[in-house]
């Protein structure tokens, strides 16, 4: 009888702690774009990973409880043939991962310092998503700037943990490539989204990637710095806000969409409004560095 007693208690704390961790898991999946609010609420929960991008003599001054500072370029590789910022291959991404301390069941937030860190940010997101780890990690809204205008909590106390055993699964379907694009470039259900600003797109200006000025044929432009507030650049507009921008832009529910820009960072925060609403979305890590620069593929400019 005490037995059966002693095993009833243990199972009831089993399912009621998985069922916490579940539904914080879910809410992860279900809203990728988290509150300063939320992120206190939930900063000491054994599983939750802070994950800092930014300027790091500052964080060593500052930062939020538990944060990790980590370099978003451990991500990237150049290639020899000229390509920048490309993904690097899965073992290397699940290396680095590791080394951040990332388990298996680690809920992921990404804290970036100001405005001009978010086209990074948001590269981590995208490259977290490409291993297979959407359901676990979010981008603070606002990130450092928000937390610490709300006058949260801060410490200069560095952040122990161990070596992560995350094992990642590559979701392929997220990038595109050249020729899939040049195949689709009449595809009514599909939408090709220059990040670039106005300047770059329309050729007035020069991609210092490309020789070639202009865009890919047919792409229409949503500069990333559209998808913030103009009074707190730093916050990431509402969905509602968001919504309207793209309807502005002709853009039909439906749609699969591709971004891109001039080497794959700028396309990054644009890559990540569009799955915020739920959008199908692919990356063209190859960005306009080699759309542009062969002169077989078709570019317009206006």
């Amino acid at each position: 009888m005490k037995f059966n007693r002693l095993f009833l208690i243990i199972f009831g704390l089993v399912v009621t702690c998985s069922h916490d961790l579940f539904s914080q898991t879910q809410q992860i999946a279900n809203e990728i774009l988290v509150s300063t609010e939320w992120l206190e609420e939930n900063l000491t929960d054994p599983l939750m990973v802070v994950l800092h991008y930014g300027n790091k003599a500052e964080f060593e001054k500052e930062h939020i409880p538990g944060a990790r500072h980590v370099s978003v370029r451990e991500l990237m590789v150049d290639h020899e043939q000229g390509l920048r910022h490309e993904l690097p291959e899965e073992q290397k991404i699940a290396q680095v991962l590791r080394s951040w301390g990332i388990n298996t069941n680690s809920i992921i937030v990404i804290c970036y310092d100001n405005e001009n860190a978010i086209p990074m940010a948001t590269r981590l997101y995208f490259t977290m998503d490409y291993a297979g780890l959407a359901g676990q990690v979010a981008i603070l809204n606002g990130g450092l700037t928000a937390w610490k205008s709300e006058e949260r909590s801060m410490t200069q106390s560095a952040t122990a943990f161990k070596e992560g055993n995350i094992e990642i699964k590559i979701k392929k379907e997220v990038l595109i490539y050249r020729d899939e694009i040049l195949a689709n470039l009449d595809n009514d259900l599909v939408t090709i989204v220059d990040a670039r600003p106005e300047e770059q797109y329309s050729g007035k200006k020069k991609d210092h990637n490309s020789i070639r000025k202009g865009h890919i044929e047919g792409a229409i432009n949503i500069p990333f710095s559209l998808l913030t507030t103009e009074d707190s650049p730093h916050l990431f507009k509402t969905k509602d806000d968001l919504r309207t921008l793209f309807e502005d832009h002709n853009i039909q529910a439906g749609s699969t969409i591709i971004t891109y820009c001039g080497s794959g960072i700028w396309a990054s925060p644009v890559y990540f409004a569009f799955r915020l609403l739920g959008y199908k979305v692919r990356f063209y890590d190859g960005s306009f560095q080699e759309w542009g620069n062969d002169e077989s593929l078709p570019i317009q400019s206006k």
